[in-house]
Parts: C-alpha cells; structure tokens; sequence
C-alpha cells in the first residue's frame, strides 16, 4: 500500500466535502470545523483535529477535539433572576466542556479501532457530529428535567405557607383586606350605595343585597378561591 498516495487521496476528497470548513496546514495535518444542529440561536461547533501518521491508514490518526460556542446574547442579567415570570430557554444557556470532549474523544478512538486500514476521516467527522448533537440534547433534558424538579419544590414550599397556619386577628385583617381588593368586594359595595342614592334600589334592597349580600358574595367568593 502506498500510504502517501492514500493519505492524499483522502485529503482530497475531504477538500471537495469541506471546501470552507477544512483548514490544511500540511498534507498530513489539517482541522475540520463542524457546525451542530442545536435548535439554538447561538451556534456551537466542534473542531477535528487530525495528523497522519507515516503509515496511515494502518496506524491510527492522531485526533484532538475542541468545541466552542457564541456568546450568549441575553445581556439583561438581571431578568436571569427572576423566572418566575418567563419561560427560561434552557438550551440556550448549554456549552459541551471538558468532560464532553473527553467522552467524544473517547468514542471516536473506538470508531477509530473499526476502521483501521481503510481512509476513515469523514467517517469519523460523521460520528463526531452526531455523538455532540446527541450529548447535547442529553444535556438540555437533563437540565430541564433539575428544573422542573426545582419549580416543583419550589411550589411545595409556597403550599406549605397555607397549611397549618394559626390564624391571628391580625393576619385574618391582612388577609381579609386582601381578599376584599382581589374580589373587588368594596367596589361593589360602592355601586350598591350609588345605585341606591339614584333611585334605582329601595332601602330593602339596599339592605338585602348590601349586608347581606356582603357575607353572600364573600361566601361564595371563599368557594370560588378552595376550588
């Protein structure tokens, strides 16, 4: 087997598959840079290094890996605080780090172990590509899977506020006068007495559906609120 002849050769076909993202630096080194479908508006891309050896393809290529990302263009931090008022895009906030590059790179030396003795550099930028789109997708679930946990948790401690609480005279006056603004009760009130002063309800009625109506409205509001 004429090594040389096949290294170009491979080199070659890899120029016409890469023509912007194969960066050569000698017949025996080069680097492919390879965008992932992420779904997300900041691009990520993987970079393949590779070095022939003197008799590749029968001895392994030497491979390095890197990855990088964009920046992430949420510059209002502040509003990072608070979700309760958003739904967070958590895809946007992963990166593949160290700990993934170590574990791509260690799948593609078995993907390397298959492949000996043949031209397997597209194969392996091929499986690159596909194990980072995979490893971060599994990052994404993980990550949404803690923050649900997290919103759950979080719900159980706001419950917990409500159960087993002793009631005092003065938390049920809080809790009344905030009840009352919720259910718009003193703004009924009020059309009642302007109803009243208008002629249109007698003093009965006033009285009926102003007192009584109250302890009514309340009661039914109370059961609107437990359900």
């Amino acid at each position: 087997m004429d090594y040389k002849e096949e290294q170009l050769q491979e080199l070659e076909v890899l120029e016409s598959i890469y023509p912007d993202e194969l960066v050569k630096e000698s017949d025996t080194r080069f680097s492919i840079t390879i965008s992932l479908d992420t779904n997300t508006t900041r691009a990520h891309r993987a970079l393949l290094e590779v070095q022939y050896p003197e008799d590749y393809p029968e001895t392994a290529p030497t491979l390095t890996v890197t990855v990088d990302a964009d920046e992430d263009d949420d510059d209002d931090d502040e509003d990072d605080d608070d979700d309760s008022n958003q739904v967070r895009d958590l895809a946007e906030e992963i990166v593949l780090d160290r700990d993934d590059v170590k574990q791509l790179e260690a799948q593609l030396a078995e993907e390397v172990e298959m492949n000996l003795g043949m031209p397997m550099v597209f194969a392996l930028a091929t499986k690159l590509k596909d194990d980072a789109e995979l490893r971060f997708t599994q990052k994404v679930a993980a990550a949404q899977a803690q923050y649900d946990r997290e919103i759950m948790e979080r719900e159980k401690k706001e419950q917990q506020k409500f159960i087993g609480t002793p009631v005092t005279k003065e938390s049920f006056a809080e809790w009344r006068a905030k009840f009352r603004k919720e259910m718009k009760i003193d703004e009924r009130d009020q059309l009642r007495f302007q109803q009243m002063h208008q002629g249109k309800m007698s003093g009965k009625e006033v009285f009926e559906k102003g007192l009584a109506g109250d302890d009514d409205d309340l009661a039914e509001d109370m059961a609107k609120l437990e359900t």
